[in-house]
């Protein structure tokens, strides 16, 4: 357990995890890669340091545990699918809720021999080496974004290549993109016209690459800085021109109250009083920040409608149920259902008299954190669920907010 306390103040200089997600494509694609080359800035998130401690011992272990790496199971089950060998592949309880037959229906179709070996659909599977080769895949566009990144890294690397279909709207995209750029930048020619994306046989060119900080772990401070009093952050290693969509956070906090600065290798994040009385948003493509936004929208009392948030509730969590149960410990209410949250304005927020739940889930807590600025202090179950994406983040809180703690 952890309880926070904070003077309703936030100030000084945060160096932010890199990010979890641009290190684990790396990490599949040096694999991938003829030619080794050096990542600079490696994650520490758990998820991170969990694939890559995979990946450095998969040749001579047969049995393989993701624990509760979503994005490292996805990644790795079509990568071993390229490999010669036999493998078991699984997770944590929570994993093994979380389905992975679209994945498995392409990669089967492509050649790979995988088996359940408990529940239909779900983990954990048998993969057995086989020759992949080319066919014209469709997938729906609602689907995990992280099936089809697996499935485009690898894509190089099948005969012939490999052509897919996304048959509706796509959720997630930028992170689609950011699979396609960081391909890119190792040599990957690919194209994506309409609903098409087709990349063609080809070999990774190893570079050296540095990996930029987590713009989707600096929503926490947009929702810190925007709840404060007064304050202000500054952030090394994040741009405007990032590969990672949701730097689009710098456009949406304008409308909550937060001024972004880009300087040549740092961000400043200043208070402003321009705050919409109404927010209104479609995060399909941004659902990680989802609930940061609905916790600085509930402590400036404003009314808010979020949609596009399909994808939560197979995430660590269920995070839209979660999310309303553990906000109700503060007085707030909100409106749920399969992918939207509606928040009421003007709610009395009050001193929870009981522990928040972290539900396993790391942006449970990051996202209900900053409501420490609205109350005397907030006690977690689980100080270490951070450290699945973000293990420095207690420690970061109390270098800027001068905890008492």
């Amino acid at each position: 357990m952890i309880e926070i306390f904070s003077n309703k103040t936030i100030n000084g200089s945060i160096d932010l995890e890199s990010s979890k997600s641009i290190s684990n494509r790396l990490l599949i694609i040096k694999e991938l890669c003829k030619t080794k080359f050096e990542i600079q800035n490696l994650s520490n998130a758990k998820d991170t340091k969990i694939l890559n401690e995979i990946l450095n011992g998969f040749k001579t272990k047969k049995d393989i545990n993701c624990e509760d790496a979503g994005t490292a199971l996805r990644f790795l089950i079509a990568f071993l699918a390229t490999n010669e060998g036999d493998w078991i592949v699984s997770g944590s309880k929570r994993m093994q809720e979380r389905p992975i037959n679209p994945l498995i229906d392409c990669l089967i179709k492509l050649g790979a021999s995988i088996h359940y070996l408990e529940k239909e659909g779900f983990p954990p599977i048998e993969i057995k080496s086989k020759k992949l080769t080319s066919r014209e895949l469709r997938l729906p566009g609602n689907v995990s974004s992280q099936f089809i990144s697996a499935l485009l890294m690898i894509a190089p690397t099948i005969e012939n290549g490999l052509t897919l279909e996304i048959t509706s709207k796509v959720l997630s995209k930028p992170y689609i993109d950011m699979t396609l750029d960081l391909m890119s930048e190792f040599g990957i020619e690919s194209s994506w016209e309409n609903n098409l994306i087709k990349v063609e046989e080809q070999t990774y060119l190893g570079k050296k690459i540095k990996v930029e900080n987590d713009w989707s772990a600096a929503s926490f401070w947009y929702s810190f800085l925007a709840l404060s009093e007064s304050g202000e952050i500054q952030i090394p290693n994040l741009y405007a021109n990032s590969l990672q969509g949701d730097s689009v956070l710098s456009s949406i906090y304008s409308k909550l109250g937060i001024k972004t600065e880009f300087n040549e290798d740092s961000i400043v994040l200043s208070k402003t009083k321009n705050i919409d009385k109404k927010i209104e948003l479609d995060l399909s493509n941004h659902p990680d920040l989802a609930l940061p936004i609905t916790i600085t929208c509930c402590g400036l009392g404003l009314k808010a409608n979020l949609i596009g948030l399909e994808s939560l509730k197979i995430k660590e969590s269920n995070r839209l149920e979660c999310i309303k149960k553990e906000l109700r410990k503060f007085n707030i209410s909100c409106e749920i259902d399969s992918s939207s949250i509606k928040i009421k304005e003007n709610q009395n927020i009050v001193q929870p008299k009981s522990t928040i739940e972290c539900h396993n889930d790391h942006r449970i807590a990051m996202s209900i954190a900053p409501l420490s600025m609205k109350v005397d202090s907030i006690k977690f179950d689980d100080k270490n669920v951070v450290n699945k994406s973000y293990p420095k983040f207690w420690e970061d809180f109390n270098s800027v907010s001068k905890n008492k703690s």
